[in-house]
């Protein structure tokens, strides 16, 4: 159940990161992508916290994570969420790598 719950989870923080990966602010003169920082802390700790949940549980959320961000990117017309700018696919394999290592990490102590 918790593995099922894992995957699920990955699901809905690929489309969570992937709606706020686009936002910017602008200080001094520059665009400074906060949101792509956001979803990139925020993928790498959930990730951890699965990590410590579950044994592999970081393998189990990429699973969810890779299976969602593949439904968008194959849904009819495409996806306006993952551009294929610098953004984008910085979000996209920076999510990649912290998923993967999190799901190499060593696992929890006990198990």
């Amino acid at each position: 159940m918790r593995r099922c719950g894992l995957v699920l989870a990955g699901a809905y923080l690929c489309v969570v990161a992937a709606i706020v990966h686009r936002h910017t602010v602008g200080l001094g003169g520059t665009r400074v992508p906060w949101g792509l920082v956001l979803a990139l802390v925020a993928t790498a700790a959930v990730v951890l916290a699965a990590s410590e949940l579950v044994r592999v549980g970081g393998a189990w959320l990429g699973l969810g994570w890779a299976a969602m961000l593949t439904a968008l990117q194959l849904s009819p017309g495409g996806s306006y969420l993952v551009a294929t700018d610098w953004m984008g696919l910085t979000f996209a394999a920076g999510s990649l790598v912290l998923i993967v290592w999190g799901a190499l990490r060593t696992p929890r102590r006990g198990q």
